[in-house]
């Protein structure tokens, strides 16, 4: 039997564009961003670089969220 993806975190059904380029706020660099990816790290200068673009969106109406996120993050939401 197989596992029950989520269908807003399932990359089936993501678009081009929920994958991104960021500017390293500090040194430049590009760095590449997927929708649910809160931060990364750049490869150039190492700093921590928060998505300005996270979309966890679905959290606001799934009621399966908090099985999924968390319970920090569904309150968040």
């Amino acid at each position: 039997m197989s596992d029950v993806h989520c269908p807003g975190q399932d990359q089936r059904y993501w678009k081009p564009e929920d994958i991104f380029q960021v500017a390293c706020p500090s040194c430049g660099a590009e760095i590449e961003f997927w929708k649910d990816e809160p931060v990364r790290v750049c490869a150039a200068c190492k700093r921590e670089v928060r998505n300005p673009r996270l979309d966890l969106a679905c959290a606001k109406w799934c009621k399966e969220a908090e099985k999924c996120l968390g319970k920090e993050l569904k309150k968040d939401k």
